[in-house]
């Protein structure tokens, strides 16, 4: 590990890198939060001050979203990996089925955890044979006459894709993970009708996850459901309906004021798209990088390149983490490299980290 004086450029893909703005003003105010003689991390969740930085937070969040009235908004504890279980629980009686597509890692446990519980779903799309570099077109004529939702993972951390568009279906409710992309571009929140997403990538610290679900389309179970899971229950107690991760749901909140500060998902969904676009351009013109994932399939937030010559991959790694570049090793099932290019890392992160490439690759 390096012993840097300054910020490096943090390219891990979760916990990652969160805005230097933001980190200041929470370390200004780490031991007294606005005159209260102590820190958002003691508050009570049921006091003043802890609740107008929930008010703040979901007020902010609807704001940058344009989330309808009629959705719901709820901070739930245990990863995004708890909605796994949530989700079928919440939206499936016995016996009923809904689809998924498996375009990765993630939403094959998803598939799995679901069947758990109801076997009777559906993988409408696999995608392991191909290393998980496609995604699919889904459309109505897809979709299983029977299915209740379908589900999808909407940008692929591990194997660096995405859905460049959101599916338009009809006749289903669309239930995406959004955890890698939540808030790194504009979306039109009616085309779902759940959207979940764990905070540790473009939103805050881990411990967090964010649920935004249309009311109108949550059945009334007759199931037991786990109160943690209880999308009713956790919306009707306002998210505390026991102890939140009160500093994670503050650092959020300041994620959201910087956002909205910046202008918005449209400016930032811009400045995303410029940054990735430096990246795999850089990628696409050397003779020494490659970029396995197709162009239309390419992830936005988290660039995945390998070396043509893997035996350079040890030396290339330990170069970028002297260069103050850390994070770059690929996932451990995948390999080569990974850029995780979330809305706090600058372009100046990219232009240095491309600026390095080059340069290794003059040396190798």
């Amino acid at each position: 590990m390096g012993k840097f004086t300054s910020r490096i450029y943090n390219f891990n893909a979760g916990p990652a890198m969160l805005p230097t703005e933001v980190m200041e003003k929470a370390q200004g105010e780490f031991l007294n939060y606005q005159g209260s003689g102590m820190s958002v991390m003691e508050m009570s969740h049921r006091e003043a001050h802890f609740q107008s930085i929930l008010d703040e937070s979901l007020a902010s969040l609807r704001t940058l979203l344009q989330i309808p009235e009629r959705y719901g908004v709820v901070y739930f504890p245990g990863g995004a990996t708890l909605q796994f279980s949530a989700i079928p629980l919440n939206y499936l009686a016995a016996g009923e089925s809904a689809d998924f597509a498996q375009t990765g890692v993630w939403a094959a446990k998803a598939f799995l955890e679901a069947q758990k519980f109801y076997p009777g779903v559906k993988s409408i799309f696999d995608g392991k044979p191909s290393g998980y570099m496609e995604i699919p077109e889904i459309t109505d004529d897809l979709i299983s006459d029977k299915a209740k939702y379908v589900y999808i993972t909407s940008n692929n951390t591990i194997y660096g894709t995405r859905y460049g568009k959101i599916p338009k279906v009809k006749k289903t409710p669309l239930v995406a993970d959004m955890t890698s992309e939540l808030l790194s571009r504009k979306l039109n929140i009616e085309d779902f009708s759940v959207i979940f997403a764990g905070a540790q990538k473009n939103i805050g610290p881990s411990g967090l996850t964010i649920v935004i679900y249309d009311k109108e389309k949550l059945p009334l179970q007759k199931h037991p459901i786990p109160n943690l899971m209880n999308y009713a229950l956790m919306e009707k107690s306002g998210s505390v309906y026991n102890t939140p991760p009160t500093y994670s749901i503050y650092i959020a909140n300041l994620v959201f004021q910087w956002l909205l500060k910046k202008g918005g998902l449209e400016v930032m969904e811009k400045e995303n798209e410029e940054k990735a676009a430096l990246l795999y351009s850089s990628i696409d013109s050397s003779s020494l990088y490659t970029a396995p994932v197709p162009p239309n399939n390419r992830s936005v937030m988290n660039a995945i390149f390998r070396l043509k010559d893997t035996a350079l991959d040890k030396a290339f790694l330990e170069g970028a983490e002297s260069a103050g570049l850390c994070g770059l090793k690929g996932y451990r099932d995948v390999g080569g490299f990974r850029a995780s290019i979330y809305n706090a890392m600058p372009k100046s992160g990219i232009e240095t980290l491309i600026s390095y490439m080059k340069e290794f690759e003059r040396k190798a």
